[in-house]
């Protein structure tokens, strides 16, 4: 899930509401763009218990909580994404693990 709080005009730009989507995707443009509250309380509110993986907070700073990609791996994420090299975050995804209660 493309993530609001990721300080990257580029990004934004591509995944912005009515924007032009990823290239992979380019006919994918997003209804809405998530920051990692909302996100995580349209699951809470569904029943579920959420852990944050991946994300941004409200000054752009980074979080990273282990996952084991053999649960499934995740492309647009930290260890995957090949944009993000050399220390430099090039994309970044809201990622969550979400357990029905």
């Amino acid at each position: 899930m493309p993530d609001a709080y990721f300080r990257n005009a580029a990004y934004q730009h591509t995944v912005q509401v009515g924007g032009p989507g990823p290239a992979d995707h380019p006919a994918a443009d997003h209804k809405i763009v998530y920051d990692y509250r909302l996100f995580t309380s349209v699951f809470a509110d569904a029943g579920f218990t959420v852990d944050l993986l991946e994300y941004c907070d409200e000054s752009g700073r980074f979080h990273f909580n282990y996952w084991n990609p053999a649960d499934g791996p995740i492309f647009r994420s930290l260890r995957s994404d090949p944009r993000n090299q050399d220390g430099m975050l090039g994309f970044v995804s809201l990622i969550l693990d979400a357990i029905k209660r």
